[in-house]
């Protein structure tokens, strides 16, 4: 009865919660189901003052709910509107409405994406559009991709570059399973892209020499730890777990975190901001608990906080703990007593407030998650049971914190990634604890990496660590089943989070209602996966991969994926492997080479190589779709007028042949799918 207690009484002690749910329902609807400005104010200005007065007027027990619906239809109003003000979607100056009009763009980069050699990826801040000749004020935001070379110094945030090129929404198709461009840009309310070669763009403004304050603490950072002295593997791996960044990462490295479940100690979280509180805390406790030590240590853990969240780039999950740990700093100054779900509530709020379009951030909706089920879960969980002696409770609470953060999080991360790993606790309970120490290890680096004799030994040490990391990481991820593939839709992930609920108020409240929402719930789910998996061993469909440097395909025949195209192709191979785990095929079988003519049901595909085309146009009978690859000159006059259904055109294609064909078939009024321009061909 305990865990019931501390249950309840969380729910209790969270007014802020109240107020978060239907603000965030409401932003939530304002995104789908935008009401217009007229209506929402005045469904704002109305609710309030009738919230005001129910509230202020004498209180009836038996009428005492009415001020609290009046308000939960306020937020949600409020949070209806906020999302149309805050949206610039549907305004006439926003780069979606000027697209079409526009030859060039002034931009200003909110953040470097990836920068080597030769490209530069950022977003960017949409702040004028070149139409006609006249630069005329636009809002948005845009994903720009830049050619670089050593001729220009580096792209930097706040940059404002003018850009001679068009804005094309981003709506490639991706591979099956494959990464999502749509969807990663959509999490940060970016549906435009533009490509400007080298001659296309120049600097127009330097940055300000105080915004880039904490850019240029991240170089020196960088810089440092090439001064320190460690392989550049583990360098990679400690400047990821010190500021998040991975661009010196390898793949291996990142799948390995991935597989292992354990992916979140490298993308700078509540977890580094917490430990980096910690320190603040034991190095200032000799201040003593009075009044001047309380505000001197909370000063300076507000400055900490605050400096560490700049140097990560002010990302959503690192500002969420930032401001949650702010709260708890303020509240242990003026000593009062904290209630984590209603911080947690608050900084939802406040950072909603900044910037509505974080909410479909990934990670700042996990990073929530995991916070939420943290709060709900690891009280009630560890109160549960006691296990004997210092060690055992230590591991107990390290084990219900990651089962707690995993609760909530799990149904989400199937969702979106489609794999679960399997390892994530016992991989969590050693690894976690290793990166705490990777944190204060590499802040002593940097500060005494070029003391002689005690630099080289810290350097040695930090060597060992990280190597134990990535050790550990690798075994957790190679073990047999670490990642198997589990696919659910939207609507299975909502059930889930159903039965979750469910089953806690089932296990903590011994509730006999909630035992039989979660048999039925549970019994709903697996009747859905297994109609489901019956229908996967029906399934047939069509796939040409988008890949510049060769042509591969695949036909999906039940559980079975034929695949034709070079085996050698480590890029192919990763496409198949993706394909294979998004659609749960059991086997691949591969062929080795492009084939001619290929019948799947009612539909027939012709394949014809480029230099080759007018050779191989002797088809038996019409087929639906013909797709073209290969390096070449096409002559188009050999092409028959009365074709298939579509054309495809390969990404490897050369500009100039796939230009000509565009334009024949226009002229022919040909269907046709470029995969340079579209994306992945998928049917």
């Amino acid at each position: 009865m305990q865990g019931t207690s501390n249950l309840t009484s969380t729910f209790i002690r969270a007014p802020l919660l109240r107020v978060s749910v239907p603000f965030i329902l409401g932003l939530v609807s304002g995104r789908f189901l935008p009401v217009p400005m007229t209506l929402g104010w005045a469904l704002v200005l109305c609710s309030f003052f009738l919230w005001i007065y129910l509230a202020w007027r004498t209180q009836v027990y038996g009428r005492r709910w009415q001020a609290g619906a009046v308000l939960f239809i306020l937020l949600f109003a409020f949070g209806n509107l906020w999302q149309g003000v805050r949206s610039d979607l549907r305004r006439a100056d926003h780069v979606g409405q000027l697209a079409e009009q526009a030859s060039g763009w002034e931009v200003q980069v909110t953040e470097v994406i990836s920068a080597n050699g030769r490209t530069v990826r950022a977003w960017t801040d949409v702040r004028a559009a070149l139409i006609d000749g006249q630069a005329r004020p636009a809002t948005g935001r845009m994903m720009v991709t830049l050619l670089h070379d050593s001729t220009r110094r580096a792209i930097r945030t706040t940059d404002r570059l003018l850009l001679a090129s068009k804005a094309v929404p981003i709506d490639k198709t991706p591979n099956p399973g494959g990464f999502d461009v749509r969807q990663w840009a959509g999490t940060r309310a970016v549906y435009h892209e533009s490509f400007a070669p080298l001659e296309r763009w120049k600097l127009v403004s330097e940055p300000a020499p105080s915004g880039d304050i904490f850019e240029r603490a991240q170089k020196q950072i960088a810089t440092w730890l090439v001064g320190s002295g460690l392989p550049d593997r583990e360098r990679g791996l400690v400047k990821a777990i010190l500021l998040g960044l991975r661009d010196e990462l390898d793949r291996e490295q990142n799948q390995d975190f991935v597989r292992s479940g354990t992916i979140h100690v490298l993308a700078v979280s509540g977890a580094h901001v917490g430990i980096i509180y910690v320190a603040v805390l034991w190095g200032l406790v000799l201040l003593g608990k009075n009044r001047p030590g309380r505000i001197i240590r909370g000063v300076v853990a507000l400055a900490a906080l605050w400096a560490y969240a700049g140097l990560t780039g002010f990302t959503p999950s690192v500002l969420r703990a930032t401001v949650m740990f702010s709260l708890f700093t303020i509240a242990e100054m003026g000593r009062a007593r904290t209630e984590p779900l209603n911080s947690l509530a608050c900084a939802a709020v406040l950072l909603l407030l900044w910037d509505p379009q974080m909410m479909v951030h990934l990670g700042f909706q996990l990073s929530f998650l995991a916070v939420l089920g943290i709060a709900l879960f690891y009280r009630p969980m560890l109160l549960r049971w006691a296990p004997p002696g210092w060690a055992g409770r230590s591991l107990w609470s390290l084990a219900v914190v990651s089962l707690s953060a995993q609760a909530f999080t799990t149904p989400l991360c199937l969702y979106v990634f489609q794999a679960f790993p399997v390892w994530f606790l016992p991989a969590n309970m050693v690894i976690v604890g290793l990166v705490g120490l990777g944190v204060y290890g590499g802040t002593v680096l940097l500060v005494v990496h070029a003391i002689p004799v005690l630099g080289p030994i810290i350097t040695l040490l930090m060597k060992w660590l990280l190597l134990l990391l990535g050790f550990l990481s690798a075994f957790f991820a190679g073990l047999p089943g670490a990642y198997p593939a589990v696919r659910i839709g939207p609507w299975g992930m909502a059930g889930m989070y159903v039965l979750l609920v469910f089953f806690s108020f089932w296990v903590m409240r011994k509730s006999k209602w909630a035992r039989l929402g979660t048999y039925a719930t549970l019994a709903v789910l697996l009747f859905a996966w297994g109609w489901t998996a019956h229908q996967r061993n029906a399934q047939e469909g069509f796939t040409l991969y988008a890949d510049r440097d060769g042509v591969a395909c695949a036909f999906l025949q039940g559980r079975t994926l034929h695949v034709f195209g070079p085996a050698d192709n480590p890029w192919a191979v990763r496409n198949v492997e993706e394909h294979a785990r998004a659609v749960g095929a059991m086997h691949v079988v591969w062929q080795d080479s492009m084939p001619r003519w290929v019948a799947q049901g009612s539909s027939a595909f012709a394949f014809l190589p480029v230099a080759r085309a007018e050779e191989s146009t002797d088809w038996p009978d019409p087929p639906h779709r013909v797709v073209l690859y290969g390096k070449g000159w096409l002559d188009t006059r050999q092409l028959p007028e009365a074709g298939p259904a579509e054309w495809v055109l390969n990404a490897d294609m050369e500009w100039k042949p796939r230009a000509v064909m565009r334009d024949w078939a226009e002229e022919n009024g040909a269907a046709l799918h470029d995969m340079r321009l579209a994306g992945a061909y998928v049917r």
